[in-house]
């Protein structure tokens, strides 16, 4: 008797998918004994708690997949603080002292305005503005900037003043040198945050850039993981079906 209540309890399972499947929309491939194929290849983990309800309409099954996985890791993160509550780190810790000044900054933000916004209106002058005034508080924004900065410093019409540079060595630097390095910067502070599993329009403009650069600086295959990076996260973010109506600015 108890094997035949454990068939009929797995038969069971197997008719009925399990809560990623289901949310996903998609054929759930397991046994009920252990986790499916799907979620095992996703790295989510397969549960069976969600109640049955009414099919709704089809969705991203990419952004299901995101979505799935942020709740669960906000899950396994609020378990295991214990109730203690964590303090965000300013990014001012992580950056590299003295390589980017507010007068670098205005320079190279006028020079994409004045000469790469024509044919490329992705960014919002006011928009920026505002992305600038957050780089204390938020990583993606510094690496936003960074990344615009480094761009145009290796464009080879582009020149900064003296009084851009607060470092001595760092004026030194030839533009496009002074380019790779703010290129660097940027790879090395996105180290710090999870821009893939919580994406926004500033991760995609910074892979943009990132892919820019890289392609001025000769340097194909990197410059296109990142042009499919900026791709893939544009894609996450639904940002294909928006540009129908408008475009996002920052």
């Amino acid at each position: 008797m108890a094997d035949s209540s454990s068939s009929s309890s797995i038969s069971n399972a197997t008719k009925r998918a399990c809560d990623a499947c289901h949310r996903r929309k998609v054929k759930c491939i397991g046994d009920g004994a252990k986790a499916c194929k799907n979620c095992t290849s996703s790295g989510l983990t397969c549960t069976y708690n969600a109640i049955p309800q009414k099919k709704g309409p089809k969705g991203s099954r990419a952004k299901v997949i995101t979505e799935l996985r942020e709740n669960q890791r906000q899950t396994q993160l609020s378990s295991g603080r214990n109730g203690i509550e964590e303090t965000p780190h300013s990014p001012a810790y992580l950056r590299k002292k003295g390589l980017l000044s507010m007068e670098m900054i205005t320079a190279c933000v006028d020079y994409f305005f004045a000469n790469m916004y024509p044919t490329m209106p992705i960014l919002h002058r006011v928009k920026v503005g505002e992305t600038i005034g957050q780089m204390e508080q938020s990583p993606e924004a510094y690496c936003l900037v960074v990344s615009l900065c480094g761009y145009m410093m290796i464009q080879p019409n582009m020149s900064l003043p003296p009084t851009a540079f607060q470092d001595a060595d760092i004026q030194l630097q030839p533009s496009l040198e002074l380019g790779q390095l703010l290129i660097l910067e940027t790879l090395r502070v996105r180290k710090t945050y999870d821009y893939i599993e919580s994406p926004t329009f500033w991760s995609v403009i910074t892979s943009f850039f990132l892919f820019g650069s890289y392609f001025c600086l000769d340097r194909q295959n990197t410059a296109w993981f990142h042009l499919r990076e900026a791709t893939t996260l544009s894609h996450v973010l639904g940002m294909q079906k928006r540009a129908t109506t408008r475009r996002p600015e920052t």
